[in-house]
């Protein structure tokens, strides 16, 4: 069944300071509200959104955006979804268990690709080098990150068997908050961020999986705090937020910066407000990031943070200098002038 979500003209104005881009915000009203952690852009134009209720929702044309449910999984929780074009998108799902569905037909019809039902198997999210190639992470098992693997756009899906992987500590494995904990620069490099245990940690592998090496954070740890999004803004340049989301206002270790590809990793100058579950970038500098203490704006590479609104939200994304943020019951578009 296909819903219409209407754009609204309500439009804010925000002027961060002189000499820095305006940033303008507009509210979405949604039919059919639900959850919304999976969030994808594929250009300025085409952008996926997925979340609980067995609705998927896409834009083609940059503001109108449909809505399509299938009961058939309509009590999964899809909090991480890729999509390659306007037709083809993958959705998985995090909770006990795990399953990935792929559309090739724009969100009519869905196919079981992969399904996880190993105790103790709870997905954080998935990335993919190209059109072909990806990876996805569990939390772990037996101590040890559970990875697979794809080579043919996702219709199937394999478990990696890696080498050197190194072993998990007490506590820790990964976040599901948007899907972003994990992330894939050029053609063979993949890092993942982990929290929960004494230590938070990236681990990353540049041969697409077959040996890992895992450095230490600056990040809080412990217990729900670490490591809950990241990018890279090249394959030297990189941000990790996150946190602490019982902690939510704290911005004790919520956000550090590389230079050198994570073989480092410190802290920032000026640290976002609060807990952050997502981090986006525009390629040119400017880095929003949103949790459920609001968005917050950086203009320098996220060594820098402005507070912009306290409106919550679960995940962003950006694609030059055009954007989207879901949380719960809402969306917004964004535009860095």
């Amino acid at each position: 069944m296909k819903f219409w979500i209407i754009l609204t003209t309500a439009i804010v104005f925000i002027s961060c300071s002189k000499n820095r881009p305006e940033i303008s915000i507009t509210p979405i009203e949604l039919e059919n509200p639900s959850l919304m952690r999976g969030l994808y852009m594929v250009d300025k134009d085409i952008a996926w959104a997925s979340g609980t209720d067995g609705i998927v929702r896409k834009t083609i044309n940059g503001k109108d955006w449909i809505s399509y449910q299938d009961t058939s999984f309509q009590d999964l929780d899809f909090r991480d979804i890729h999509a390659f074009n306007k037709d083809e998108a993958i959705i998985m799902s995090s909770g006990d268990g795990c399953k990935m569905y792929k559309t090739n037909d724009g969100a009519k019809n869905w196919q079981l690709v992969y399904e996880n039902n190993t105790e103790g198997v709870f997905f954080d999210g998935m990335d993919f080098w190209d059109d072909k190639n990806g990876i996805a992470f569990s939390d772990p098992i037996d101590n040890e990150l559970f990875i697979i693997t794809t080579k043919d756009g996702g219709n199937s899906w394999q478990k990696l068997e890696s080498i050197s992987i190194p072993k998990t500590l007490e506590g820790e494995a990964g976040f599901a908050a948007s899907g972003t904990g994990i992330t894939c620069v050029g053609d063979s490099t993949v890092f993942i961020g982990t929290g929960g245990g004494a230590i938070s940690r990236v681990f990353k592998s540049t041969n697409r999986g077959k040996t890992w090496i895992a450095t230490n954070t600056k990040m809080r740890a412990g217990e729900a705090s670490g490591i809950y999004s990241m990018l890279f803004v090249s394959k030297h340049r990189g941000v990790l937020v996150g946190g602490n989301y019982l902690d939510s206002t704290s911005v004790k270790g919520n956000c550090v910066v590389t230079i050198n590809g994570g073989q480092t990793w410190v802290d920032v100058q000026k640290a976002p407000q609060g807990y952050k579950s997502c981090v986006a970038d525009n390629g040119n500098g400017v880095l929003i990031a949103t949790g459920r203490t609001g968005i917050d704006v950086s203009f320098d590479n996220g060594y820098n943070w402005e507070h912009i609104s306290d409106d919550a939200y679960y995940s962003c994304v950006l694609n030059g200098n055009i954007g989207w943020l879901s949380g719960k019951n809402k969306m917004i578009k964004i535009i860095i002038h």
